[in-house]
This record gives structure tokens, C-alpha cells and sequence, in this order.
């Protein structure tokens, strides 16, 4: 299968992706900071840069996904908490759709 998973190097996503990898699947791992892109390909995953309040981008990386593991960072943004996380909700939301996410 070929999932992407946000929060790539947080709590979960750096133990869920080596889980994924192994059992053989093909991974995208998203995260906002591009000098993550080497931590995430050590853990065997593609690295997709760009944030998760981006519709666009979500829909690109979401694309030819089977399914996705989709969560926002705890502390979206530091300030306008509740706003930023409503916002990237939103932007998952669009994505899904254009992307034709199933799972």
C-alpha cells in the first residue's frame, strides 16, 4: 500500500513509519521543516515538504495514497492554536476530496 502520514517525526510518526516500511509498504512522510527530509528517509520513507494547513499541497501529497495517517502538530502555530488547527482540519479536508483519499 502507499500511505502518507503527517507528523512525521513526532511520537507516533517516528515509530509508525520504520512499522509501515517494514511490512512493506510505501510511505510519504509530511512535515513543515525541510531540513527533516534526511530524518525521515533514515526511517525509509519518502520526506514531502509543505504544511498542513495547504490545501494544495495536502492534495499532491495525498495523491495515489491508499490511505493516510493524518494528525496536526499539538502546538500548531504557537499562537491562534484552536484557529491554525481548525484551519489545517479544513485543508485535510479539501484534500481528501481532491485527492480521493479512501482511507
Amino acid at each position: 500500500m502507499k500511505i502518507t502520514v503527517t507528523g512525521s517525526l513526532g511520537n507516533i510518526g517516528k515509530n509508525l513509519i520504520p512499522i509501515l516500511t517494514k511490512a512493506g509498504h510505501q510511505v510519504t512522510a509530511i512535515s513543515s521543516q525541510a531540513d527533516r527530509k534526511a530524518d525521515i528517509e533514515v526511517l525509509g520513507a519518502t520526506a514531502a515538504i509543505g504544511s498542513v494547513t495547504d490545501a494544495a499541497f495536502l492534495t499532491e501529497a495525498f495523491k495515489n495514497a491508499d490511505a493516510v495517517f493524518a494528525m496536526t502538530p499539538p502546538n500548531l502555530g504557537g499562537s491562534n492554536i484552536i484557529e491554525n488547527t481548525t484551519n489545517a482540519g479544513k485543508a485535510f479536508a479539501t484534500a481528501f476530496k481532491n485527492a480521493g483519499v479512501k482511507k
